[in-house]
């Protein structure tokens, strides 16, 4: 599936990968107001550093993972959180995440959901 919706004759046009998402669910037959647990990958340089974004991100509603990664280097923290996903809430986790690796030299990679039916 492509992220970009191309016009004849012009450029693409971005297409926000989080709406994307989000339209996705509702396809898939999810009550968009519902909590759906997500799992946000980001990647840090060292088990140290893994360590210390992890105790970053640490709250009552999340779960952290820390696994060896199979990027050269890296660590992969995941961290699990049940939200009721709209872009505006993405966007926001995304942000929080991305300021949490940046100084560690780490990234945000990408996030998954998994489809709450209830």
């Amino acid at each position: 599936m492509s992220f970009l919706k191309k016009d004849a004759g012009q450029k693409p046009a971005a297409v926000d990968p989080d709406a994307l998402a989000v339209e996705q669910l509702r396809k898939a037959g999810a009550d968009p107001s519902m909590p759906h647990e997500t799992r946000h990958f980001l990647y840090i340089p060292g088990v140290k550093a893994a360590q210390q974004v992890a105790r970053s991100l640490r709250r009552p509603d999340r779960r952290i993972e820390i696994e060896t990664s199979a990027r050269k280097g890296y660590w992969m923290v995941a961290v699990i959180q049940s939200v009721v996903v709209t872009p505006e809430a993405i966007s926001a986790l995304r942000a929080e995440f991305e300021a949490a690796v940046a100084p560690l030299g780490g990234e945000y990679d990408y996030w998954q959901v998994a489809v709450a039916n209830g």
